[in-house]
Formats: structure tokens, sequence, C-alpha cells
């Protein structure tokens, strides 16, 4: 029996939504940011459709046949259920071991943490409006096609970068989500920048971009670039950082993400107003209140909101460096700070050369450590 054709396509999977809702709840507060008008047959206006919705996490943040293709007349929406289906289960996964630091899990669900975060950026309107710009896709078809072959072209740089994870327990506010729930955050690239195209975002790859990414209703994930976060400016913010690029396979650490941060409740609206004002039409939240935080703010300039997502200085004096890996079968794989490798054989050869000159060492000091260790047993065997 064929399977049955999808219709309602989730653009924000319905388990993401759940994180949001407070304890006991079905439905939160869905904001529009671009109700309806309506308009009689002369173009007078006569009504405007209500901002404020009730929505649970089924009933909303979805698209009719968003993802559908179709060849000869025929419907098909494979994209949805084999694409999307896999990605929003394996993700649902990678975000859960992520929060609650489930190592094992972690360890195997890293990337696919990131993969996750990818195709959710690219999937919404506001996304899926980018890659029609970018790639100029000129049919669905050529859209859907390219949004598969682009999904994973955020994750080089992100694994690169400084990531932490802010948590607040205010009683009163809590992280909201967007239409567009990986959000691009740059100070000094304000919402109707000209630099970029009306609707979008500033790029990943500038310098100052950082990526806001709430993962609940308390938790909130932030990823800066390592140059930014050593020395931010104005005019830094539009650079391109170092070895920019869309798709590669660097050596990532998961061991050095930070949590110990607690946001103030002025901090998680300051975070809300940035999510609403790179929205691009819906927000949603426990209640009207958290869906308006400019109304609690004393400052809403954009280039003065958000300082706090900058990690401290101890953080950044611990991250960068040149790491290095060694193959079963022996070989040397060696990366920068900024993803770097050596890019010819002489170069190559040095490295290795100094590679096998520190596991010279590392060996001498974990000998000297173990002898030491052994007479200590003896002499406490022999008393």
């Amino acid at each position: 029996m064929a399977a049955q054709q999808s219709y309602r396509h989730h653009y924000v999977p319905q388990w993401y939504q759940r994180r949001f809702l407070a304890p006991g709840a079905s439905s939160f507060k869905v904001l529009d940011l671009k109700p309806e008008v309506f308009r009689d047959k002369s173009g007078r206006v006569r009504g405007v459709a209500r901002s404020i919705l009730d929505k649970g996490p089924d009933a909303w943040f979805f698209e009719s046949e968003l993802y559908t293709v179709r060849a000869f007349g025929t419907a098909n929406d494979d994209i949805e259920t084999m694409l999307f289906g896999v990605i929003d289960e394996s993700g649902k996964e990678a975000v859960e071991a992520l929060v609650n630091e489930d190592w094992d899990k972690v360890h195997n669900t890293y990337s696919i943490f990131f993969e996750y975060m990818d195709a959710q950026r690219l999937r919404t309107p506001k996304g899926l409006a980018f890659l029609s710009l970018v790639a100029k896709a000129r049919t669905q078809y050529e859209l859907m096609m390219q949004m598969q072959a682009l999904r994973r072209m955020h994750c080089t740089m992100w694994g690169e970068g400084i990531i932490e994870i802010f948590s607040s327990e205010q009683p009163d506010v809590n992280f909201i989500f967007s239409d567009h729930p990986v959000t691009f955050f740059n100070r000094f690239v304000f919402p109707q920048d000209k630099r970029v195209p009306v609707g979008q975002d500033p790029l990943q790859q500038w310098m100052g971009t950082q990526t806001i990414y709430p993962l609940s209703r308390d938790k909130l994930l932030v990823i800066t670039h390592l140059e930014w976060a050593r020395k931010q400016g104005e005019h830094r913010a539009v650079k391109q950082r170092t070895n920019a690029r869309l798709f590669d396979n660097p050596i990532v650490r998961y061991d050095n993400v930070r949590r110990a941060r607690q946001l103030s409740a002025k901090q998680v609206r300051e975070v809300n107003l940035i999510i609403k004002l790179r929205a691009h039409r819906y927000i949603a939240g426990g209640s009207v209140d958290e869906l308006y935080p400019e109304k609690y703010l004393k400052s809403t300039l954009w280039n003065k909101i958000g300082l706090f997502l900058m990690p401290d200085s101890l953080h950044v004096a611990m991250e960068g460096g040149s790491m290095f890996l060694k193959t079963k079968d022996g070989h040397y794989i060696f990366q920068d700070e900024f993803g770097r490798r050596p890019t010819s054989r002489k170069e190559h050869e040095a490295k290795v050369l100094e590679a096998k000159a520190m596991e010279a060492h590392v060996k001498k000091l974990l000998a000297n450590h173990h002898a030491k260790e052994a007479n200590r047993e003896s002499e406490h065997g022999a008393s």
C-alpha cells in the first residue's frame, strides 16, 4: 500500500515547539507581525486579522505542501517524509543529549546537532527565500534540490566557533522562538541595513555575526566567531572571518561548550527582542508579555543590546591553538584554530616532525609518572 501523502509541512518541528510550552500547557501565544489586511473591491481597508493567536505545536508553523515537488502532475512529498522526518528524529536526540550533557550520546550526535540546525535554518519560508536568492532557483523543483545540496552549508563554521549555552530561571519571562528559529545576529548590521537584501540576515561568514538558537524556554545556544570574541569593532563586524568556507570536515571539540552563565530577566528580554526583529512573520511564547519585550527595555538600540552574549575573556583565552590527530594507520591530520591545514608537502612533513617530538615527550612524561606510581605502591606494600 502506498504511503499517505502529507500536505501539512511543519517547518518548525512539533517536538521543538513543545520545548517552549509551560508545564501542563498545551498551547502558546503566537504573535502575527504582519496580520492580514482585509479590503473591499475598491481597495479600502475593512478590517485586520487578529495578531494574537492561541495555538498548539500541531496547529501552527506549517505551510501546505511547502516541500512538495511535482513530476508530470503527480505530487511527491518525499522531502518532508524521508528527509526531514529522519533529520527531525535524529536532531531531537542530538538536542536533548547536548542540553542534558549526555556525553555518550553527544559523542555520537554532535555533528548531527549542527546538521539539524542547518536544515532548520534553511527549511523555513525565510530560509527558502534566502536559498532562492543565492542559488537562483527558478522552480519549486530546483529550490528543493538546492536545499538538499546546501543543507549543511553552515555546519563547518559553527563547529569551529565558540559555543555557549546560557540558562534562565526567571519566573516572569522565558525565551521565545520564531518562525525562523536559528537567528543570525550582528549588532552592527541593523534589521533594515542596506548591505543585506530585504527580509534577510547578515552573512554567517561576517566576523561579527553570532548565531542565536533558543533550545527551550530556559536554554539558549550562542555561537561566536573566535576572531570576533578576541576583538570587536564596527568595521571588523562585516569583514570575513579567516578561512571562511561553507563545506569542510574540520576537527571539532564538544568538551569546551560553556554552560555556567545565567541570564537576568532584562537579558532574556533583549534576546527575545533580537529574535522578534529577525523573525519572518511569527513569534511564539508562553504569554503575551513575552511577545513584547520592547515594553520592558529602557533602550532598544540595536548596537547596544545583546552585549552579554559575548564569551567572557577566560573562555576566549582557552580557545584556539593548533590540533593534530594520528590515525590508526599512522597518518597525521593537522589543523589550526581557523581550520587551515598544511598547504605543501614540506609544511606537512615539518608538522609531522613536531608531532612526533611531542608524542615522544608525552610518552616520556607518562613513563616517569607510572614509574613513580609503581615505586610508591611497592614502598607502601613493604611498609
